[in-house]
């Protein structure tokens, strides 16, 4: 069986607005490269991912996508679940049977969860979801890929295990703090601190104080 990684990724330009007191433009624009860099260490790590596709409006993020040896899909305006929805097609054409949606702000992602995901669902029709802190979806492992309808956006978690169900199937739950763990405000900020060692987001963070 073979798994692709799909990383939605916004227009840099509305990146983290969340972060605006703390962090100007040109930072955030920074974090977000960064972010999307360690995520895509962690999947290169991990070795049942066969390949990783980054969707994304922005020319800058597919670039740095692209030089990481990632696919750069250029999003067509049409809304993330939809833009998704293309993102699998094409790692379907590459021959996907199962796909793993990360989301982009995740510096503490290791290949060992990445593993682990996959890892969970051993059954040939699975869904395995990782919830965020605020009640988001954070990872979903669909096998195969069109498993079941994409319900990202706001709390998501609830709709997809709900949607999972829907289609028959009883979704696999994946916990870790790695996962949970996005960066959508300056509270977050201080988790990268304590568990992000070796992470370029960290030294990102640690050298805007020097």
């Amino acid at each position: 069986m073979r798994t692709w990684a799909i990383i939605p990724v916004k227009r840099l330009v509305e990146a983290k607005s969340s972060l605006s007191e703390a962090l100007t433009f040109v930072q955030r624009r920074e974090l977000v490269l960064r972010m999307l860099a360690d995520v895509l260490n962690a999947v290169r790590d991990a070795r049942s991912v066969a390949g990783t596709i980054v969707v994304s409006p922005d020319e800058e993020v597919l670039r740095s996508a692209r030089a990481s040896h990632a696919l750069g899909i250029p999003e067509p305006n049409v809304g993330l679940n939809k833009a998704l929805e293309l993102a699998s097609e094409h790692a379907v054409a590459k021959g996907a049977t199962s796909i793993l949606i990360l989301p982009s702000d995740l510096p503490l992602l290791r290949a060992a969860d990445v593993e682990n995901i996959i890892a969970m669902a051993s059954s040939p029709r699975g869904v395995v979801i990782a919830p965020s802190k605020d009640n988001g979806t954070n990872a979903l492992f669909l096998r195969p890929p069109n498993v079941m309808d994409l319900r990202f956006g706001g709390e998501s978690f609830p709709a997809h295990i709900a949607g999972a169900r829907a289609v028959g199937i009883r979704p696999h739950i994946y916990r870790s703090i790695t996962v949970a763990t996005d960066i959508d405000d300056t509270a977050d900020l201080p988790s990268v601190e304590a568990y992000g060692p070796g992470t370029r987001t960290r030294d990102f963070l640690r050298s805007l104080r020097s």
